[in-house]
């Protein structure tokens, strides 16, 4: 039986969470799949370092120029240009099914409908995400999807509650083989001006609202005098960042931002004593399992997938979004009055390590 062609599409082509997921997942499919990746952006993860068989990037920026051009043709042809690309590349390589990499992109199930191959829809997204969403749009790619792949429970029982039974529950992964500390926390510290004797929470990921970044300068009157706060990932410019810059200079807050360090994401994330997720909605932070195999003890709101995957000795979960619950349960760590056992952490984190996760997805597009 020949292997069957599917087109992967997703976002971004970065290091976002559901990227590179899909970067791991392509990696341990070669030889059972043929692959294809069509990438919406020039990311540096699939733009250096594919692990598709074929990769396709569309290189055309969102300029103001080009979303005129962009209306001009979509008026004249009814499609847009990038739609163009993507049946092109379907004409091209006549996969046998699409995957759709998050629910972001629900004109390309108006596509797969319409040239007559399946899809498949990978929700990494809980509802703050359906807001962003036209109506027609979220309801069209739900309604039309062969399978809707969802990676974590929470996200999962969402779909099902609004009626959708071809659900499959596949939580995300990492691949801790590619978990690697090059420099010293201590040296990493020294260079950003920590003081060897602090304790230090780190956060990661994008600065958006929804990670609940706007409430990092609020946790500190419930700490320790000698805590720090280190933020791992892109910075964005936006009003939000000026009100934590001006708070972190006017109250002199151990708030630190230092950027993505792709290169060097490890050995920074290996710098803290804790991990902690300020996130109002996430639905199964892959940062959380990458802490959890450094035996990084894990505090966070309730927000998702965090309360399916802390156990007992883990850290803690929070009942509630008030900063000050959980700047006393990030106390209670610091304080040693919670019992945090690393082997529990380091077991856990290989739960959903892709070598104990590959064998549910080996026979996912044998259809």
């Amino acid at each position: 039986m020949s292997k069957k062609l599917v087109l992967f599409i997703t976002p971004t082509g970065g290091r976002t969470g559901s990227e590179m997921l899909l970067w791991y997942l392509l990696k341990h499919l070669s030889g059972k799949i043929k692959s294809a990746i069509y990438t919406r952006l020039n990311g540096e993860l699939f733009a250096t370092q594919s692990t598709a068989d074929q990769t396709f990037i569309n290189n055309n920026r969102r300029s103001f120029i080009y979303q005129i051009y962009e209306g001009i043709y979509h008026k004249i042809f009814k499609i847009t240009p990038e739609e163009k690309k993507v049946l092109d590349i379907q004409k091209k390589i006549k996969a046998d099914r699409w995957y759709l990499n998050t629910i972001t992109m629900p004109q390309f199930a108006r596509l797969a409908q319409k040239v007559g191959v399946p899809y498949d829809l990978h929700v990494h997204e809980l509802v703050s995400i359906y807001d962003e969403i036209r109506f027609d749009d979220f309801k069209f790619q739900l309604d039309n999807a062969a399978r809707i792949i969802c990676c974590s429970s929470i996200v999962e029982r969402r779909i099902s509650e609004m009626g959708y039974s071809n659900t499959l529950l596949l939580h995300s992964f990492i691949d801790t083989q590619t978990i690697s500390i090059k420099q010293s926390a201590l040296s990493i510290r020294d260079k950003i001006g920590i003081p060897s004797d602090a304790f230090v929470w780190v956060m990661s990921g994008s600065m958006n609202l929804r990670k609940g970044y706007d409430t990092i300068c609020d946790l500190f009157q419930y700490l320790p005098q000698n805590t720090y706060i280190v933020w791992l990932g892109s910075v964005k410019q936006t009003g939000v960042l000026h009100y934590i810059r001006q708070r972190t200079k006017i109250e002199k807050l151990n708030f630190i931002e230092i950027g993505e360090k792709s290169a060097e994401y490890y050995d920074y994330l290996n710098i803290s004593d804790g991990f902690v997720l300020t996130a109002k909605e996430d639905p199964f932070p892959l940062v959380m399992i990458e802490a959890a195999y450094l035996e990084k003890p894990i505090v966070g709101y309730n927000s998702g997938g965090i309360a399916e995957f802390i156990q007992n000795g883990m850290g803690l979960c929070v009942d509630s979004f008030n900063p000050k619950d959980l700047g006393d349960a990030m106390a209670q760590i610091q304080e040693k009055k919670l019992n945090i056992d690393n082997n529990t952490l380091r077991n856990r984190a290989l739960d959903f390590d892709i070598q104990n996760q590959i064998s549910k997805w080996d026979n996912l597009f044998d259809l």
